[in-house]
Parts: structure tokens; C-alpha cells; sequence
């Protein structure tokens, strides 16, 4: 008995080019969650199956896009995880 693999294939929201494509991911992500995916954080709005053709394809929509630092390349910064002393 074969198992075959499944595609699935992450777009964002009413475009035509698809952002990643994934092929035997252990799990898929559910409707509502979040993900983090080409330094952005995405939400899942929809996950359609089609079992013709052993794919599934995930819609996001785009949550927080990350900005980069002028110093770095690639920081990543919590704004809501930065605490200000308020003094005495």
C-alpha cells in the first residue's frame, strides 16, 4: 500500500499567485490560526480540499507585516512585548 503525497498550497486572499507551497506537512493549519510565514504574520481564513488531486490549499490574509530596523536586515520586534518604566 502507497501513500501518496499531498500538496498544499498557501495564498493570500483574492490573488491569483500563490505564496508557498508545501508538499507532506505533518499538520495543516486550521481556520483562525495564526501563521508566520515570509517574516509576516498571516491569519487562516479558509482551507479547501481537493482529493482529485491530493492537494489542499489554505487562503490567508495578512495580520501585522514586519518592519525592518534600519541597522538589520532581518529584525524582528514585538512592539506589545516592549515595556516603558512609568517612574516613580
Amino acid at each position: 500500500m502507497s501513500i501518496e503525497s499531498v500538496k498544499v498550497i498557501l495564498w493570500e486572499e483574492n490573488q491569483k499567485e500563490f505564496l508557498k507551497k508545501f508538499y507532506d506537512l505533518q499538520f495543516v493549519p486550521r481556520i483562525g490560526e495564526e501563521i508566520y510565514l515570509k517574516k509576516d504574520i498571516w491569519r487562516v481564513t479558509r482551507v479547501e480540499h481537493d482529493l482529485e488531486v491530493s492537494e489542499i490549499n489554505v487562503y490567508l490574509e495578512l495580520i501585522k507585516k514586519e518592519k525592518q530596523h534600519k541597522g538589520t536586515k532581518s529584525s524582528f520586534s514585538r512592539p506589545e512585548q516592549v515595556r516603558q518604566d512609568d517612574g516613580p
